[in-house]
């Protein structure tokens, strides 16, 4: 499958619900869109609604960089709620979704769509498994570059190594308490598809705030977190590929 076959499967999920998520291609392999669900599943890392704020371009930006990877140190596991709107141009009203985000340290994620359709993704080392009300698929990582991609993606985002510049071109903005940082695609594939991500960070802890992924058509969707919680105790259990 393309990856503008897997881009429009990620957007009929937005508009009509999880069926448009869950799918196989050759093998039993779960198909969805890549890039789309990168990009989405990197802003699973917490927080607040993002307050109006003025930005300025960062002096320092390597030191930074180096603030965020010796907070991320310090990042064990991760709780939120999630609330994603997306914006589009065929439609007079936002989609919108809500849902819960988990991490485990050092792979292990899981992201619940709770409303308006359930839906459930969970990553365990090169294990990864997508379910709705009516059938899962799984699969290992390692037989698709586009889902280790998507693995290195997430927990990139966590570690501060998505900001190193090999798959994005990074800049740096900065206000009083946030941090807001405008990733651009260097693939030539994604870009067709992918303007630039804006991530906006809590100079508290350099977690994630919001992200807003915008598309060279002018749609964009917009992802808020909410009740943050830090390093909880958080069982395997609730990473379990079956």
């Amino acid at each position: 499958m393309s990856y503008k076959e897997l881009f429009h499967v990620y957007v009929s999920a937005n508009v009509a619900g999880v069926d448009g998520c869950l799918s196989s291609a050759g093998g039993g392999v779960p198909t969805v869109s890549g890039w789309r669900w990168m990009t989405l599943l990197m802003l699973m890392i917490i927080c607040t609604m993002v307050p109006a704020q003025t930005f300025t371009p960062v002096k320092d930006a390597a030191a930074l960089q180096k603030n965020i990877l010796e907070a991320s140190k310090k990042i064990n596991t991760i709780q939120c709620d999630m609330a994603q709107e997306k914006s589009m141009a065929m439609l007079t009203e936002k989609a919108v979704s809500k849902g819960k985000f988990y991490f485990k340290k050092s792979d292990k994620v899981r992201l619940e769509y709770q409303q308006p359709a359930k839906n459930l993704i969970v990553m365990n080392g090169e294990k990864m498994m997508m379910q709705d009300d009516k059938k899962a698929s799984k699969m290992d990582m390692h037989r698709s570059k586009m889902f280790q991609q998507l693995s290195s993606i997430i927990v990139g985002s966590i570690n501060g190594t998505l900001f190193n510049g090999k798959d994005f071109t990074v800049s740096f903005a900065e206000s009083k308490t946030l941090v807001e940082v405008t990733l651009k695609p260097i693939n030539k594939i994604m870009r067709n598809y992918l303007s630039n991500i804006v991530m906006v960070m809590d100079k508290k802890d350099y977690t994630a705030v919001s992200i807003k992924m915008n598309e060279p058509s002018g749609d964009n969707t917009l992802i808020s977190f909410s009740n943050k919680q830090l390093n909880v105790a958080l069982g395997d259990e609730l990473f379990v590929v079956k």
